[in-house]
């Protein structure tokens, strides 16, 4: 009797056959980076700011002089210019002297503070400070923000907008990345035809090309399809070969149960240097799964009912592609309330969709359909996980949700 891996224990195997996947790089313009994997340290080669500058709108100053100012007795500085932004100020300022500075302007040398224009009154070439201001005030000093020589965006850290603001102010025009990982796709099936075909008989139109194609595409990978392949042995055989070939991962949908004509795993055995990692694990939905390494490479053997086989990718296959370039686990989750009661028998780890209604408190919402269904992934907000240790969840129940 075939003996089932448990969720975690494929997790496991994923993590030790490919955390050591080579990945490939290459240098992209900063503008184009957003979304990518840094490929490895970036090290600032400048200090931000590289001179002391004002963060206010105000008067550069020596601070000293407005340690016992206040309303009845302000302290009084005689104007001796402005600092133009973008410019190095000509002058000093000495003892109860000031010039005006913008935002962003260099401090003039012999200053230490800059007093904000919000708490000065300007008359006749002087002004006048009502309340003391301390050292360095208003100003953000050389180096302050980001030191010459530091680390400013680490390996495999996903650049966002703010890392991308990182990368200009210290002067990067572009950044190596890694490359999106490349994802074949192959359907099976001789029920299944494609969408420029006429729909008749038993047939149905190829579902999960599309989806799992819009599912790389909102993972760190670039998909290619390969078809649809009928339920022929030396026909997959030819395309999983190609697709091995030019792909880091493949996906066959389709033929890993254990039908007469169900090739998946015959033929992934069959390939040079084949390792059946998984066949079958115990959850559902997505129980045939089949997982196996060929050439440092991973194919993936999913359920051809179109919910378990995109569900499988949500759960291992994007497990997989984190593991392969290092990021955290990026799946979104939201606590909420059962609205009913739900039983499980299968005794495997079942997972369950449910839609979330949104009022005083998010209510988790079961519901109900089966694998074939694609409508149901359609109507779901996201799915909770039932251990095989429970026989169900209780209506009024927290629950963890993870979201589509």
């Amino acid at each position: 009797m075939k003996v089932l891996k448990t969720y975690f224990e494929v997790f496991d195997i994923l993590r030790n056959e490919f955390l050591d996947f080579k990945l490939r790089t290459e240098i992209v313009p900063i503008k184009d980076a957003v979304n990518r994997i840094c490929a490895k340290d970036v090290v600032s080669s400048i200090d931000v700011p590289h001179f002391d500058k004002s963060t206010v709108d105000g008067y550069a100053i020596r601070c000293e002089n407005t340690f016992t100012a206040n309303d009845e007795n302000p302290a009084i500085f005689d104007l001796i210019g402005e600092v133009k932004t973008g410019e190095i100020p000509a002058f000093e300022i000495e003892s109860n002297r000031a010039a005006r500075i913008f935002t962003g302007g260099w401090l003039p040398d012999g200053s230490n503070a800059v007093a904000m224009l919000e708490n000065t009154v300007e008359e006749d070439g002087k002004f006048f400070v009502f309340r003391p201001v301390k050292p360095n005030e208003n100003i953000l000093k050389k180096g302050e923000d980001i030191k010459k020589g530091c680390v400013v965006i680490k390996k495999y850290q996903r650049l966002k907008a703010p890392q991308i603001g990182v990368l200009a102010a210290i002067g990067q025009k572009d950044v190596e990345v890694f490359s999106k990982l490349k994802v074949g796709i192959i359907s099976t099936g001789d029920e299944i035809i494609s969408h420029d075909q006429k729909l008749e008989g038993a047939k149905v139109y190829d579902i999960n090309s599309y989806t799992l194609y819009a599912a790389c595409s909102e993972e760190y990978a670039d998909a290619k399809l390969y078809g649809i392949v009928k339920d022929d042995y030396s026909a997959l055989y030819n395309v999983v070969q190609k697709a091995i070939l030019e792909n880091d991962i493949v996906l066959i949908s389709g033929g890993s149960s254990a039908g007469m004509y169900d090739n998946t795993l015959k033929v992934i055995s069959s390939l040079e240097d084949a390792k059946i990692l998984v066949d079958g694990i115990s959850i559902k939905p997505g129980k045939p799964t089949i997982i196996a390494k060929v050439q440092n490479k991973a194919i993936f053997g999913l359920p051809g009912h179109p919910v378990s086989c995109l569900f499988i990718f949500k759960f291992f296959v994007k497990k997989l592609i984190d593991i392969i370039l290092h990021q955290e686990e990026t799946d979104r989750k939201v606590l909420a309330k059962m609205k009913t009661n739900f039983a499980i028998s299968s005794g495997r780890t079942e997972f369950v969709f449910v839609k979330l209604v949104y009022s005083d408190e998010i209510i988790a919402e079961p519901l109900y359909g089966k694998s074939g269904s694609i409508n149901l992934l359609n109507n779901a907000s996201g799915y909770i996980r039932v251990d095989n240790t429970k026989t169900g969840i209780k209506a009024g129940d927290v629950v963890e949700v993870i979201l589509l």
